[in-house]
């Protein structure tokens, strides 16, 4: 085997290996998106977030759902970047970092400081928000901007714990989805031809036509044997 069909073969195999692992992305996101939405929005598990300060702040576009564990009055709030740094400057409480849900890990920053001056159901900067009792959901409109999510307890007391869940709205997701699928089966169909081409014993090479003087010796009849000389001589007259 030369030296070029093995290159092929070998970039065919990577080939087939990439459009596998394409096929295997857009099947996940294809099972996330029939499976995991709820009322049209993509949606994590719910899990437990807390800190002992008086709020959790997280700087993200997202939609946020949360019930208070210790059946507090909870607050949700979405608002400008700069307007809940300048109210929770000086207050202690606790910004998430990263979040991982398998298995479920949140990374928080601790910020020092005292208690805020005002509940935050007092401040008019939100762009949206929600509070009371039980399972409290905050729906809004992702707009340009720099915005910090906020929960805290609506009476501005420290120690937030609550059982939330996020979710977004991503209608492109199913067509992502459809594109990974298509391009993982032409790149594997592809690539495994690549492999096959490269890999096939090349054909003998056909046998010659042949020649009219070849053809007429070929034709030309066999030389006439000998008569058959007689075996005893026949006698003389008498």
């Amino acid at each position: 085997m030369s030296a070029g069909r093995v290159v092929l073969i070998v970039l065919g195999s990577i080939g087939v290996l990439f459009g596998v692992a394409v096929l295997a992305g857009g099947g996940f996101l294809l099972w996330a998106d029939r499976t995991q939405r709820e009322d049209g929005y993509l949606t994590t598990p719910t899990e437990r977030f807390a800190t002992p300060t008086y709020a959790l702040t997280r700087t993200r576009k997202i939609r946020i759902r949360g019930e208070s564990a210790d059946e507090k009055t909870l607050f949700i709030g979405i608002g400008p970047q700069a307007d809940v740094a300048r109210y929770l400057g000086t207050v202690a409480h606790a910004n998430v970092q990263d979040v991982d849900f398998d298995p479920f890990r949140v990374t928080y920053l601790p910020i020092s400081g005292g208690a805020p001056e005002g509940p935050p159901t007092e401040q008019g900067f939100w762009a949206a928000s929600a509070s009371g009792v039980g399972t409290q959901t905050l729906t809004w409109k992702v707009r340009d901007g720099d915005w910090s999510v906020v929960l805290m307890n609506a009476d501005g007391s420290r120690g937030v714990d609550a059982d939330v869940d996020l979710g977004a709205k991503m209608s492109f997701l199913l067509w992502v989805a459809i594109g990974l699928l298509i391009g993982g089966v032409l790149v594997v169909g592809g690539s495994t031809a690549l492999v096959v081409l490269a890999a096939r014993r090349p054909r003998p090479p056909p046998t010659p036509p042949a020649t009219p003087d070849t053809a007429r010796e070929s034709e030309s009849p066999a030389a006439p044997e000998p008569p058959d000389r007689p075996d005893e001589e026949s006698p003389p007259p008498g």
